[in-house]
């Protein structure tokens, strides 16, 4: 657990560097995760840490109890200026992730996964340490997480990061960076193109496929 924590801190003050450099027009840039600004995923990384027990289950009943929708008004309808999001986002590492029944590694994958969403489109160096990749790509393919991939994503191919020595699955290959394979399996077309090996194709297609 305290190996998870180093992990997550280092990738947290990673990202404070990163926005501290922004000005606003990338803070209002459009990101990886679809119809969500910069601001927007920055706010969503806060939601765990911010969202106690009866304020989730107050948003989710007035979302319908769709979590998608409370995610969705909870991101977009924060109105706090840039810093004041930057050091609310420095104050989660006194927080808790409050995700019923969240393993150790979620406050991880939620950082790295997100990070993405967020320095691919601003152009940020986007290398994923290679402890911390592994550590999300092991979560990304485990059985709890299936349920939330595209469906099928992973049938009949072999994933390899070159870059980490990460390898999941038989079958047709499908090979990249750990960065470019977190963003896949996360369901993010935007890295599609930087894997290799004969399964890319139906990585494509099933991700554009369940996209559309």
């Amino acid at each position: 657990m305290n190996e998870i924590r180093v992990l997550i801190d280092a990738e947290r003050t990673r990202m404070l560097g990163v926005l501290e450099e922004l000005d606003n027009e990338q803070w209002n840039a459009p990101s990886l995760c679809a119809g969500w600004r910069v601001r927007d995923v920055v706010v969503h990384l806060l939601m765990p840490y911010q969202l106690t027990v009866p304020r989730f289950l107050g948003n989710m009943a007035a979302a319908g109890f769709k979590f998608d929708k409370m995610a969705d008004r909870w991101a977009r309808r924060d109105g706090r200026p840039n810093g004041h999001i930057v050091d609310a986002l420095r104050q989660t590492a006194h927080g808790r992730f409050r995700i019923p029944g969240a393993q150790p590694e979620a406050p991880l994958c939620h950082l790295v996964i997100h990070a993405q969403d967020i320095y691919r489109p601003l152009g940020v160096d986007h290398i994923i340490d290679k402890q911390s990749a592994n550590i999300v790509l092991d979560q990304l393919t485990s059985p709890q997480a299936r349920r939330a991939l595209k469906p099928g994503l992973l049938d009949g191919l072999a994933f390899t990061a070159n870059d980490s020595g990460w390898n999941y699955g038989t079958g047709a290959a499908v090979i990249g960076s750990a960065s470019a394979l977190v963003t896949t399996l996360a369901g993010r077309p935007a890295a599609i193109h930087e894997l290799s090996g004969s399964g890319t194709a139906q990585v494509r297609r099933r991700l554009l496929t369940a996209s559309s």
